[in-house]
Order: C-alpha cells, then sequence, then structure tokens
C-alpha cells in the first residue's frame, strides 16, 4: 500500500501588511502594501499679490516681528473691520433715522 503524501501549504500571500509576489522559480519578493493617505482639505484663503506687494508685505512682518500669515490676517481683519462699519452707518443714513449723529472731529 502506497503512503499517503502530506498536503503541501501553499505560502501566503499577505505577510503583515506586506505583499507577497510569488513568480514561477523566483525568489519571493516582499513588496510594501499601498498606503492610503487622506490629505486634509487646505484651510483659510489662497491670495494672489504682485511680487512688489510681497516683498513689501514680507518687509512689514520682518519690521514687526510677525510672520506674514499674522500679517496678512491683520490686514484683512482692519479691511473687514473698516468696511462693515462704512455698511452699517450707510443703512443707517438710509433708513432716515433721526438719532443718527455723525461728528466730525475738529481739527
Amino acid at each position: 500500500m502506497a503512503k499517503k503524501k502530506k498536503p503541501v501549504k501553499k505560502p501566503a500571500t499577505k505577510a503583515r501588511g506586506k505583499k507577497v509576489i510569488k513568480k514561477a522559480g523566483a525568489k519571493t519578493v516582499k513588496k510594501p502594501a499601498a498606503k492610503t493617505v487622506k490629505k486634509a482639505a487646505p484651510e483659510g484663503l489662497r491670495v494672489t499679490v504682485t511680487p512688489d506687494l510681497e516683498r513689501r508685505l514680507k518687509a512689514l512682518a520682518k519690521n514687526m516681528n510677525m510672520t506674514l500669515a499674522q500679517v496678512l490676517t491683520q490686514a484683512a481683519m482692519e479691511f473687514a473691520d473698516t468696511w462693515e462699519d462704512h455698511h452699517r452707518t450707510v443703512a443707517a443714513l438710509g433708513e432716515g433715522d433721526d438719532r443718527m449723529q455723525l461728528v466730525v472731529p475738529q481739527e
């Protein structure tokens, strides 16, 4: 009576995050598994300025001991404050509010 052969185990196709590629008659090559990297959506704004304005803003940032981002944030906040105030004033004048008084300081 013939002996039964033991079943041959197949090599694993994946081993701890690495793919195993088996070619006929070749050595086993381990290749790192592809990682899925989720990139965060960019925050904030993207602003394009002329090279001259960029140079001026960078010089201001350096003189004020601030980063360029801090200088741009401050500039945007001052712009928004000024124009929001302007629009509130125009809206109040347009409504004809009798109690609204504009005072111009004397120099």
